[in-house]
């Protein structure tokens, strides 16, 4: 389920229990806290498993990008001292100057690592908008592989910035000022809730 089904299927069992007739108000305080701690885990599980399917998919593109193929050897080294010296350059202007020299030369090692060093200072806030030429013009020097920079950039990490999807929702007024924490208490208390609007009863 995405987190706005399990927050809709929340919603949609604590309006349940609420309506019951045949529930004591303790009851209803009970089930509703098991549902709100179910829920919160459900949450937090889709977090996880959205979190590690972002991190996965962005680490493939960025292998992609700019990752170099498994090299052993005088191949492995050249890769590692291409790497140090594209680290070298603090200036986007120097490091595009410095690409297109690799570029004239052929030099696929060097166009990796630029482009990768490039990668890295473009995601700093604001100061990286400078190193974002020379992304891109690794990019369009690969083939294939501009969709690649595009699906990269619209990857959205889950759980940040305006992205509410899997906050705590909100805890029921029939409980009052609880804590996150006193609803996972009484959701444990050993009350037993009966009926199909609370199977996680104790």
């Amino acid at each position: 389920m995405t987190p706005e089904q399990i927050r809709q299927a929340y919603n949609r069992k604590i309006e349940s229990i609420r309506a019951r007739q045949d529930l004591t108000p303790q009851a209803k305080q009970v089930a509703m806290a098991r549902a709100h701690t179910a829920t919160v885990t459900k949450l937090n599980d889709a977090y996880q498993a959205d979190r590690q399917q972002y991190e996965t998919r962005r680490a493939t593109l960025e292998k992609r990008l700019y990752g170099n193929r498994e090299l052993t050897g005088a191949d492995a080294i050249s890769a590692r001292d291409a790497r140090e010296r594209a680290a070298r350059y603090t200036h986007p202007d120097e490091a595009m100057a410095a690409y297109q020299r690799a570029q004239r030369d052929g030099d696929r090692d060097m166009m990796r690592a630029l482009g990768s060093w490039a990668a890295d200072q473009a995601a700093i806030p604001v100061l990286g908008d400078a190193w974002r030429p020379l992304v891109e013009q690794h990019a369009a020097a690969t083939p294939g592989y501009a969709a690649n920079l595009e699906e990269l950039r619209s990857l959205r990490e889950p759980g940040t910035y305006d992205d509410t999807s899997y906050l705590t929702p909100a805890v029921p007024s029939e409980l009052g000022r609880m804590s996150v924490h006193q609803v996972a208490m009484l959701a444990d208390s050993d009350l037993t809730v009966y009926g199909n609007d609370a199977p996680e009863a104790a």
